[in-house]
């Protein structure tokens, strides 16, 4: 049986559980406090939850064949896993999520080079912490912070290293942020155990490629556009790379029809372009759920 760590009581879990939903592979658990579930696909699947900071470490382990945490936590950790696919979501976003040394509001510290020595910086992550002020030349002192980081300023510490999304609680209890010390974004996670088992790679990579294929749908929308015949070479130069002709319109045999996957991002330009090259309408639709094969033999990336 296949086993899957994923995240739990974390801004990833909610998002999480939506896109394994999408991908048809819904968890099935007792209730939603329930630390114990399964998902069916090829075969059940064992599912556990766990804080984000305990994934790496325990698939690195071969407790678990698979999991989803941050990129943050595999780095912080340094477990050896093997990472399969990543995501562009966070708690609130369909962006990745940052980590940022930030300062009070009134500092007069700019840049991570206006930090005197012996400045204290309190921090969840303090392996990513370290890292980066020994790469920047920076003497400070590196406080783990067992959660509430922000709280630390000014009695434990004088700045800290943290996640943000947005940075409005950051903004709200009176920080500014001096610099992004890394992008971070949601990775499954193989064992390395596992990833060496043919079945158990099969399974996984298989996985992978219905949530790369949900992921890819939420950031997308298919567009249906009428053309008239004489205007369509300029339409067909305007639609996204994915795109096709569908046929004739039933009541208008000089309208032709086009359709395209376009990212939602930048989706109006890419209407306005249309519609300027010669279409007479343009509608906007979900975008369908496209699952792409890969060899059987690599990573599957995003």
């Amino acid at each position: 049986m296949l086993s899957l760590a994923l995240p739990k009581g974390s801004s990833l879990e909610q998002r999480t559980l939506g896109l394994f939903a999408a991908a048809g592979l819904q968890v099935t658990r007792p209730s939603e406090r329930a630390y114990r579930g399964t998902i069916t696909y090829g075969g059940p699947i064992r599912v556990a939850f766990f804080k984000p900071r305990e994934i790496p470490l325990v698939v690195a382990a071969g407790v678990f064949d698979a999991g989803l945490t941050g990129a943050d936590w595999i780095e912080e950790t340094g477990a050896k896993v093997e990472s399969v696919v990543s995501f562009t979501y966070s708690k609130t976003t369909d962006s990745p999520w940052r980590v940022v040394l930030a300062v009070p509001a009134d500092d007069a510290a700019r840049t991570v080079q206006d930090l005197g020595p012996g400045t204290r910086i309190a921090t969840e992550y303090p392996t990513i912490a370290r890292r980066f002020l020994q790469d920047e030349g920076i003497q400070a002192e590196v406080v783990h912070s067992y959660g509430a980081t922000e709280a630390k300023i000014p009695e434990l510490a004088d700045a800290i290293v943290d996640v943000v999304e947005t940075g409005s609680s950051l903004h709200h209890n009176g920080l500014r942020i001096i610099t992004t010390i890394r992008t971070c974004a949601p990775w499954l996670i193989a064992s390395p155990e596992a990833w060496c088992d043919a079945d158990r790679l099969r399974r996984i990579q298989g996985m992978a490629r219905l949530l790369d294929a949900a992921h890819a749908q939420s950031a997308q929308a298919l567009l249906t556009v009428r053309v008239p015949t004489h205007c369509l070479d300029r339409v067909v130069r305007s639609m996204p790379e994915r795109s096709w002709r569908v046929g004739a319109d039933l009541h208008h045999t000089d309208l032709v029809i086009v359709q395209g996957l376009a990212q939602r991002a930048g989706l109006p330009d890419v209407i306005d372009r249309l519609l300027g090259a010669g279409a007479i309408e343009v509608t906007q639709t979900d975008g369908g759920m496209t699952t792409p094969a890969f060899p059987s033999d690599t990573h599957v990336r995003a």
